[in-house]
């Protein structure tokens, strides 16, 4: 592995993490004009994450340290989801081989799984209530994810991220094949 390559694995990783408030804001714009409301601006997600980082750390009384691992394992599950998927470059960087897109899906499910826990780890009634509500929508969404990822892996013949991204861009007539557009209903039904 060369110092590019590093420089590269890294500025992806930096570039998911600070770019991804700002998609988050255009998205919401995007939906406040189509209902033609004015909206917050683009950069309020970034606002929300500064009020957030200077709140006072409120611990329940009966948390374990599993409530102060949770946030930490759900942050670094999501970073590793960059070290796997190119996003900057048109080539597999070195650590792009280390994971395919089911051990992608388990990372994340990991991340929300400890979150879930931590909620359950509160022991209060509200706690419970909002680890049950995430659990039943990975239920509903879960399946369906899954259904589209074996249907790409399919089509591409290969499980890396990489490989399934470059036959998508290679060959753009496989987009509008009767599988993928099955396939991409099928994720629209998760949103």
């Amino acid at each position: 592995m060369t110092g590019r390559d590093v420089i590269l694995q890294i500025a992806q990783v930096l570039a998911t993490l600070l770019l991804a408030p700002l998609l988050q804001g255009v998205i919401l714009q995007f939906e406040e004009r189509v209902q033609r409301n004015q909206g917050p601006g683009i950069f309020q997600p970034y606002r929300d994450l500064w009020k957030l980082f200077h709140k006072q750390i409120v611990v329940p009384e009966t948390a374990s340290w599993l409530y102060w691992a949770a946030p930490i394992v759900a942050f670094t599950t999501t970073l590793t989801v960059p070290i796997l998927i190119p996003v900057l470059t048109d080539y597999p960087l070195p650590l792009s081989d280390m994971g395919d897109i089911l051990g992608g899906g388990l990372v994340l499910t990991l991340g929300s799984f400890m979150v879930t826990l931590a909620g359950l780890d509160t022991r209060s009634a509200y706690g419970g209530i909002g680890s049950s509500r995430a659990v039943m929508v990975a239920i509903l969404a879960e399946p369906t994810l899954i259904l589209v990822f074996v249907g790409i892996t399919l089509l591409a013949k290969a499980m890396l991220p990489f490989v399934v991204n470059h036959l998508l861009v290679a060959e753009p007539s496989i987009y509008w094949g009767p599988t993928h557009l099955f396939l991409g209903r099928s994720d629209d039904l998760t949103i």
